[in-house]
């Protein structure tokens, strides 16, 4: 029986994308620390998305374009529907993703984030995001991810690492996870400030942190370090992070 079926054409269905599905990780105890905290978090976020989506209107870059988000409190859903070329929908993707989080944690802003990339069914409009794809972005970053990172799932993996090998990185448990960081050349001032500002939220009133906090914000720090060592832009030499 179809409900409305005189109103409603009953003609979805769900298309191949790849799908990124992002959480921030501490933006709960933003939301809840009081008005103020509230709403300068909304409109960080609000200007995240604005900033990585207007790659899409530049000039010769339009790369973006035809990427979706959607946002509801602290998870974001970054889709692309798959076309004939799936090496460009999966580079312009991971590059929209990468863009998000090195602004993220860039010293304007100061989150972490942690996620999911996977490829699959999936459908996406103004008011619904639903499929398989969702699912397992989800518990990729739900039940896999734990750190501040973003795990690839295999089908990703086997792609990018035949066009743009840069983007992807080995951890050592064995997850695949986007290297973001190969995008953001001479980064080493900026992230290091942010870490100050992370390190600063975290702190309890005994100066220390909390269990989880600190193997977050310890992952983060040995990431970025290993990302500005590799780079080796003289400019970033003197900056790298210490959670001392």
């Amino acid at each position: 029986m179809k409900i409305n079926q005189a109103v409603d054409p009953y003609n979805r269905e769900t298309k191949k994308y790849i799908v990124a599905y992002l959480d921030i990780l501490g933006a709960t105890n933003r939301i809840r620390e009081n008005k103020i905290a509230q709403d300068d978090s909304l409109n960080l976020l609000y200007n995240l998305y604005k900033h990585t989506m207007s790659l899409a209107s530049e000039t010769g870059i339009k790369k973006f374009a035809d990427i979706k988000f959607k946002i509801f409190s602290d998870n974001i859903i970054i889709a692309k529907e798959i076309s004939d070329n799936i090496n460009n929908d999966v580079l312009s993707l991971l590059g929209c993703v990468s863009n998000f989080l090195c602004s993220s944690v860039g010293d304007g802003v100061g989150w972490l984030v942690r996620g999911g990339v996977t490829i699959g069914d999936f459908y996406i409009d103004d008011m619904v995001v639903w499929g398989s794809a969702l699912v397992r972005a989800y518990e990729l970053e739900d039940k896999i991810a734990v750190y501040p990172r973003v795990i690839l799932d295999d089908d990703v993996v086997k792609i990018i690492t035949k066009i743009d090998i840069d983007y992807v990185r080995r951890d050592t448990d064995g997850q695949y996870f986007l290297n973001y960081m190969t995008i953001w050349s001479y980064a080493g001032e900026f992230v290091q400030a942010a870490f100050e500002q992370m390190k600063k939220e975290a702190i309890k009133k005994d100066c220390t942190y909390p269990d989880k906090v600190r193997q977050k914000l310890c992952w983060h720090m040995n990431y970025i370090n290993q990302a500005l060592d590799e780079k080796n832009q003289k400019q970033d030499r003197r900056f790298r992070l210490s959670i001392e």
